[in-house]
């Protein structure tokens, strides 16, 4: 990471970003490339004034970071267990930003790390003003530059949640197209019994949409990234939702609920994710492009995904717009 992502305003959303490709790299391959000790079991352990990573098989320390040297620290906002914290390498002097997946929820290191650094710079200040009045200028260079720290209180995304019926999942041949949803929609009515279906809560955020089963919570159904989503809508009956998922390589799942009173809720939610997932895609383009964007080859690969994209786009808005009126009903 650089310095200037840790200024005031950007070192939450710089640190989020950090969790997200290390939360779901493992969906892609190509984002894994810089990555070490992905999926490697430890301990972290907090302990007077350190930050120790602990090996569970030989309790060897793996690494030992003192906490004062934490700039920014953080939990997930897409999923309560991610934690990272940014801090420089002692050798290279590179801000390094590290993540971790918790198997409980994170906001309790976050909790602890906080209470450490009240105590810490509680008696920094204590000191600073024993020594105040033999060594003023020293104290003040010894004591007050460990402390430009940053200390954020994690951000809490806003994640709404719904009770519905999971019917299942098949595969498509498309990304795209009301056709897909319909086909895999009559397909797994006809093909399952209503006391076959799941009860879910889907939980639809900013970037994620997460199905977690009722009976267990920590057993997750689905989990989407919103950029993969490629498409959704209503079904001919209108408590049935559908969406369709790019799991890579060209393959692309189609998963259906039942939702009651009826879809309309659950469709304008999902919806509302997409289009700000599209509107931070537009605001997060290089200013050059957004100005004078080069025009690819007619037969390029990226003319045919922009393509791809802008068509799938305007077939969702359209979707949305012949189905509004469910919203309505009872």
């Amino acid at each position: 990471m650089g310095e200037e992502d840790l200024a005031p305003g950007k070192s939450s959303v710089a640190v989020n970003n950090c969790i997200r490709q290390l939360s779901y790299c493992k969906n892609d391959i190509r984002d894994t490339v810089g990555i070490w000790g992905e999926g490697k079991d430890m301990y972290l352990i907090l302990e007077n004034d350190m930050l120790n990573l602990v090996d569970p098989m030989d309790r060897s320390v793996l690494h030992s970071q003192p906490i004062v040297s934490i700039r920014v620290w953080g939990v997930g906002r897409d999923n309560g267990r991610d934690f990272a914290y940014v801090a420089r390498d002692r050798e290279t002097r590179i801000l390094k930003c590290h993540v971790f997946r918790c198997d409980t929820p994170a906001k309790a290191i976050a909790t602890s790390l906080h209470e450490i650094c009240s105590k810490i710079m509680a008696e920094r200040k204590n000191a600073k003003a024993v020594a105040c009045n033999s060594l003023q200028e020293r104290s003040n260079v010894a004591l007050e530059v460990p402390l430009q720290v940053d200390f954020p209180t994690p951000k809490t995304e806003l994640v709404q949640k719904f009770h519905v019926q999971y019917l299942g999942m098949l595969p498509v041949t498309k990304p795209v197209g009301m056709d897909m949803l319909n086909g895999t929609i009559e397909n797994l009515m006809e093909s399952s019994n209503r006391e076959e279906w799941t009860p879910v809560t889907m939980n639809v955020a900013d970037a994620t949409v997460t199905v977690i089963s009722d009976g267990n919570e920590e057993e997750i159904v689905v989990e989407c990234r919103v950029r993969f989503l490629s498409f959704m809508g209503v079904g001919k009956d209108i408590h049935t939702f559908a969406f369709i998922m790019d799991a890579g390589n060209q393959h692309f799942e189609c998963h259906v609920f039942w939702c009651e009173p009826n879809a309309g809720n659950v469709s304008e939610a999902v919806q509302a994710a997409c289009m700000l997932r599209y509107q931070k895609c537009l605001v997060a383009r290089p200013l050059s492009q957004k100005v004078r964007p080069p025009p690819p080859p007619a037969d390029s690969m990226t003319r045919r995904v922009t393509t791809n994209v802008k068509r799938g786009v305007l077939s969702l808005i359209d979707t949305l717009k012949q189905k509004r009126p469910v919203t309505d009903m009872p």
